[in-house]
């Protein structure tokens, strides 16, 4: 099944001098706030004309990396390490600082804000994850990770923190009430850094997207732990936004795309890559398997590849051939061993994406449902409003 029509360019927001860092869709109401290394936070309202104008404008000491919003509680990441606490009207029209969180040694990465626990949680370029409560500020716990920590998310039924780093890894907690947290696992598939975390309560499923150009689909629930892996960017994939209720993943890449994921698809975890010392469909050594080629005084220079269907290890000449693989979350053509190629269904090509270019490269993004909308936020510093409502 492939996902619906094209978004459309409703709005742009010029005003930020500097890259724009988060952006949050207000909910049950046509405003957003932005922040930037500018060091401003903007709150910017719609106004008759149908046009953004900010309507708070707050100039801060240090260059503003990150934000959370619930229940009209403000918490804003700086590159200090500090977390400010502000209380915003709910005519959005003007903020009041409550408290200042001491809580990095350097950059803060994400925030989130559980109102109902009253629980600030933030990740830091210190390599360090720290949880708060909100009532007194007092931090309730801390985690250190082995690499900085960039981008976070919360399950807040069972309480599970996860933690992406720098490394490609996503560390795994349980945060207990109180002061104690276990660690469960570490998350291993990405081969660069992570950079956006989302989780579905309902389907209990982990997303992620990394420097590597993937994006994962990590099936926590019911103890399946699948990793089903997704490629179609060409370049570094900066953020996400997932539509829940239709379960429709958009993604944003340094290649200027957007691409819209059907996760109602079906699809299989790509295949482990197997290693051999001989091609294991003609069985020739591969050229560092010198014993075996001077055994036989055959000289050769067979390379080993690997086939993105089967996961065999294979030479040159007995992968010919490129195929898309939908089926396997492959969208672009890649390698595949003469057997597959030539037994591959149908079904297993058709595709379930749609790609769009939006020619600039986005920084951050945020969706609301309510309003069919995604904000992005790019590198020439201008956020820009899509209607997706063809999409979903």
């Amino acid at each position: 099944m492939v996902v619906g029509g094209a978004p459309a360019l409703v709005s742009q927001l010029v005003g930020h001098t500097n890259s724009v860092n988060k952006i949050i869709l207000v909910p049950n109401d046509s405003a957003l706030i932005s922040v930037s290394d500018d060091r401003t936070l903007r709150v910017w309202v719609k106004r008759s004309s149908g046009d953004y104008w900010p309507s708070i404008c707050q100039t801060l000491e240090w260059c503003v990396s990150s934000l959370a919003m619930d229940n009209f509680h403000l918490f804003v990441g700086l590159e200090s390490g500090s977390i400010n606490h502000y209380k915003i009207t709910e005519d959005l029209n003007r903020i009041t600082l409550l408290r200042i969180y001491s809580s990095h040694q350097m950059r803060v990465s994400d925030l989130v804000y559980d109102s109902e626990r009253d629980w600030l949680l933030s990740v830091g370029k210190d390599k360090t994850f720290h949880w708060y409560t909100g009532e007194t500020g007092r931090r309730l716990g801390s985690y250190v990770a082995g690499a900085w920590c960039m981008c976070l998310a919360f399950d807040r039924i069972s309480n599970f923190a996860f933690i992406g780093d720098y490394s490609g890894g996503i560390h795994m907690i349980k945060l207990e009430e109180g002061e104690e947290f276990k660690f469960v696992t570490t998350l291993k598939g990405h081969a660069g850094s992570i950079r956006s975390l989302i989780w579905d309560e309902e389907k209990q499923i982990l997303l992620s997207c990394s420097a590597d150009k993937s994006i994962f689909i990590w099936e926590i629930g019911e103890g399946k732990g699948n990793a089903i892996q997704l490629n179609c960017h060409r370049e570094r994939v900066n953020d996400l936004a997932y539509c829940a209720p239709s379960r429709l993943l958009f993604s944003f890449g340094v290649d200027k795309k957007m691409i819209a994921w059907n996760l109602r698809t079906e699809r299989k975890p790509f295949a482990l890559w197997q290693e051999s010392n001989e091609c294991q469909e003609c069985r020739q050594p591969f050229f560092w398997n010198v014993q075996r080629i001077w055994q036989e005084k055959n000289v050769n220079f067979k390379r080993q590849h690997h086939c993105r269907r089967c996961g065999r290890a294979v030479c040159g000449e007995c992968s010919p051939s490129q195929s898309i693989l939908p089926f396997y979350g492959f969208e672009y053509p890649v390698r595949v061993c003469k057997p597959c190629y030539q037994e591959i269904p149908e079904d297993e090509l058709r595709s379930s994406t749609q790609t769009h270019s939006i020619l600039i490269e986005p920084t951050c993004v945020d969706f609301d449902y309510s309003k069919k909308l995604i904000a992005v936020g790019a590198s020439d510093n201008v956020i820009r409003l899509y209607d997706v409502a063809a999409c979903l």
